[in-house]
């Protein structure tokens, strides 16, 4: 069968009443069309602007199904696609004058007045208060806008319904480490209300006013949920407690970090968000809890609506109750709030009896929320609980169309027939009980064990994109966790209400969850110790999407042709050959299509105050040079910035590691980059100048199958046709001691050298070591700098500037930090030896491209 059977195969796919498309599904392409231009960090398919064009001529296309016959209806599409840009749009058209965005001074003290809605967090030594602004600086001017303001020094919690004064606090707008492939902090706090951030130093600054009257929901709700708190600490012991807070309530807070991870790395951190699928357990656990209620009720009452099928629709609208409770319980949060509409949307369908029209449901659920916070396309939780339901959705109609075709219905019933229910025949009273149960488990067993197949397929690309982490177990564990899950999320809900009048009622079925709860903390930890529980993944190119997603849909499409019995047009196999085979190429080997020429790329990463470079050479080996990091490492910059970067650029292994000296700024990320990274050589200082710090590094480089290279002053390291010259230290300096580390003037100072292109890489070393090494001019001229210490005023001396003599000089240092690199003065003498500037802060990533004779200067300030 070819053309008009892969054509036909679509429509068989679905039941009449969800004929393709559902009548939203283009309204809904053309308005995120629109949105997606709106957001510039969309991931693009293959270049950017491309996706919104893709969407909105589908969109077109499903519409009119030939683009040479528009109509009216084109109009709509267009006037849809304009407003998907203009929504997002308006919260800045219609900022007041007097917003906080409008007045802040980044990076400068001043104080701030204000009211707090929401009880503080405390994450370890963290405190975090969400203050929503009053008025601001010494004169009190009025401003609109809200600040989330950090303490990290012990002090009496402010509580929610206070009024206080910071009077010494550092505001900043939110800002994004400007690499590609970064985790978009602005668009996270703006979805989440934040206008500006700020943090104290010295708690005795702050004051409290007085009280103010929160509203009456808000007091209701705060309190409702602290006397299930209290509940719950009350039925279960402290562990177990916390694992069902974060399951049950969504509060992470008080869960160990060790717990997080095990549940990251088996694919089993959906369960700690409060997403689609806790909602749907407790929608679905009331649904057969009140139906056989509900039943007898009205057939006591009115056998006539039981006869109509009313018993279904009633359910439904009970089932609305304990929905909206729970979406009170765990708070007004997006997350919550969005998965709430949409499951609304699905018992509002059976409420009307449109089953058939559930994807119609799900569509205009979707529609709803974009309208409402059109930032949510950009987020990671509504992408996941969008695209699963919607594989769900689309996986169950198909199934359920074969399961009522009357030639699929000849001889032994297959697997999915037996799973879907809607042509079952009606029960025997005569059949056995236990076998009766049995078929009642393989139903359970086959449906969940669909649905995680299922939803790991429809998620996969989200979690690499996203994520760059694949659990190896998830598909497996994910098929006895979810059932359970079904059950202890909404009984334990019900627990811990009861609970609030009294523990005594629920002591009894506490015992069973509490054995389940402990089953939830004992497995993922058992897994997620096995080899390849999970693997750290390179980003695949942007058009890996098309190919994954045409071999998941043409597979799809496969299996219900089989299924029914028909043959496959051979037009479709050769799709879904071509787009696997090129979907498996692609994942596995992202740089595939990498040029091996003789191209040589350097980045300064955007590492905030600190320091990392990457390599990458000709012959397509990587090194990377320092890892960043921060004080007290409060943020791990290698896994959450330097590791995102490389896998951004489809790196899996480092093939060089290099650390110039042992200041936290510059090597706490390489320990986390040893993690996520095979590393092949690490290239080390001469022993007389390693101290402890890097002695634990390299130490745990070597216990993970790295080895040592030793670099010696004055002798070239060739890797790709590029020398690495050692300049510094040398035999002739000082050695480390007991008391001294590995410090700044004993940087490593390197001298790269490709064909006619130089470039002198100084980590951090000061004025007394650029004076030795300007005695030595013609080793350190260069045509770029990487500039010494940040910018430091009490390094770029003139002496060395003019014996560099760059073309450009490149500054590795933090927005606005305190240090105040690079500084004025280190600047003003750039600028007059004629010397242009790049600098991380302002304009992000800085990226060099040589052939080795000329060179050109990137830079990602727009992200």
């Amino acid at each position: 069968m070819t053309g008009d059977g892969d054509r036909s195969s679509i429509a068989v796919a679905l039941p009449p009443a969800a004929r393709w498309p559902p009548p939203i599904l283009p309204l809904l392409l053309a308005y995120m069309s629109g949105t997606c231009s709106f957001f510039p960090a969309t991931r693009h398919f293959i270049a950017p602007g491309l996706l919104p064009l893709a969407l909105f001529f589908f969109a077109l296309l499903l519409t009119h199904r030939e683009l040479r016959k528009l109509s009216r209806k084109s109009i709509v599409i267009f006037l849809l696609a304009g407003l998907g840009y203009m929504v997002p749009a308006l919260p800045e058209l219609t900022r007041p004058a007097n917003h906080i965005l409008n007045h802040v001074q980044e990076g400068q003290t001043t104080a701030v007045q204000g009211r707090i809605f929401s009880p503080p967090r405390v994450l370890g030594d963290r405190t975090y208060y969400l203050l929503e602004l009053e008025s601001l600086g010494a004169a009190s001017t009025p401003v609109t806008g809200t600040a989330q303001v950090s303490l990290y020094k012990p002090h009496p919690l402010f509580a929610a319904g206070d009024r206080v004064r910071f009077n010494k606090v550092r505001l900043k707008i939110p800002r994004n480490f400007k690499n590609p492939g970064r985790f978009d902090y602005h668009l996270f706090l703006k979805s989440k209300g934040i206008d500006v951030t700020g943090n104290i130093s010295h708690p005795e600054t702050m004051e409290r006013l007085g009280r103010f009257d929160l509203p009456f929901w808000r007091t209701g709700v705060q309190q409702l949920r602290s006397r299930l708190v209290e509940s719950m600490e009350k039925l279960f012991p402290r562990e177990e407690a916390a694992l069902l807070k974060a399951m049950v309530l969504g509060m992470k807070d008080s869960l160990p970090m060790k717990v997080r991870e095990n549940y990251t790395a088996t694919g089993l951190a959906h369960l700690m968000a409060v997403s689609g699928l806790h909602i749907g357990f407790v929608a679905a656990a009331f649904y057969f809890l009140l139906r056989p209620i509900v039943f007898f009720v009205l057939f006591r009452l009115s056998p006539d609506n039981v006869r109509a099928g009313h018993t279904r629709k009633v359910t439904a609208v009970l089932c609305l109750i304990p929905v909206l409770f729970y979406m009170v319980v765990v708070g007004p949060k997006v997350s919550s709030l969005r998965a709430g509409v949409m499951v609304i949307a699905l018992l509002l369908a059976v409420l009307v009896d449109r089953r058939g029209s559930l994807f119609n449901a799900f569509l205009t659920a979707g529609f709803i929320i974009l309208l409402w916070k059109p930032a949510s396309i950009m987020s990671v939780g509504f992408q996941l609980s969008f695209i699963a339901v919607g594989g769900i959705l689309l996986v169950f109609t198909m199934l359920s169309q074969i399961s009522s075709d009357p030639v699929a219905k000849m001889g032994e019933p297959t697997w999915s027939q037996k799973l879907m229910p809607y042509n079952a025949a009606p029960p025997d009273p005569e059949e056995p009980f236990l076998r009766a149960i049995k078929s009642r488990g393989e139903k359970v067993l086959l449906g969940a064990a669909l649905t995680s197949v299922t939803v790991t397929a429809v998620t996969f690309p989200v979690l690499v994109y996203q994520f760059n982490r694949v659990s190896m177990v998830g598909v497996f564990l994910n098929v006895l966790m979810v059932p359970l899950a079904s059950i202890l999320i909404p009984t334990v809900l019900m627990m811990t209400l009861v609970g609030t009048v009294s523990t005594a009622l629920v002591a009894l079925p506490a015992w069973p969850m509490l054995k389940i709860t402990q089953l939830f903390l004992w497995l993922p930890e058992v897994v997620a110790k096995l080899p390849f529980a999970s693997l750290f993944v390179p980003t695949p190119p942007s058009s890996w999407l098309i190919f994954y997603f045409a071999a998941l849909f043409t597979g799809l499409l496969i299996f219900s042709t089989r299924a029914q019995y028909e043959k496959v047009g051979g037009r479709l196999q050769k799709v879904f050959v071509v787009a696997g085979l090129s979907a498996l190429l692609l994942f596995f080997w992202p740089r595939a299509f990498h040029s091996l020429g003789d191209e040589l790329t350097i980045t300064a990463i955007d590492v905030g105050q600190g320091e990392s470079l990457l390599i990458d050479f000709p012959n397509g080996e990587i090194m990377v040079m320092d890892g960043g990091g921060f004080y007290k490492n409060r943020f791990d910059v290698g896994r959450r910035i330097v590791a995102p970067f490389l896998w951004n650029r489809g790196i899996r292994k480092i093939d060089y590691m290099v650390a110039t000296h042992s200041d936290n700024d510059h090597i706490r990320g390489l320990s986390s980059l040893l993690e996520l990274f095979p590393v092949k050589h690490f290239l080390t200082l001469d022993k007389n100048f390693v101290d402890r710090r890097l002695r634990r590094l390299q130490k745990k480089a070597r216990e993970r199958g790295t080895k040592s290279m030793p670099l010696q002053a004055n002798e070239a390291v060739v890797i790709g046709g590029v020398r690495l010259i050692p300049l510094h230290p040398t035999r002739a300096d000082q050695p480390v001691t007991p008391n001294r580390r590995t410090d700044n003037d004993l940087s490593l100072v390197l001298r790269l050298e490709y064909k006619n292109f130089r470039m002198l890489f100084t980590g951090d070393i000061s004025k007394k070591i650029e004076k030795k090494l300007a005695a030595t001019a013609h080793k350190i001229e260069v045509d770029i700098l990487k500039g010494p210490h940040h910018g430091s005023r009490f390094s770029n001396s003139r002496i060395f500037i003019n014996a560099v003599r760059p073309d450009a000089v490149i500054f590795s240092s933090g927005y606005l930090n305190h240090m105040r690199h690079p500084h004025p003065d280190t600047m003003r003498r750039y600028s007059e030896a004629g010397v242009n500037v790049w600098r991380t802060d302002l304009h992000g990533a800085v990226k060099i491209i040589t052939d080795g004779d000329g060179y050109e200067i990137y830079a990602h300030e727009t992200l």
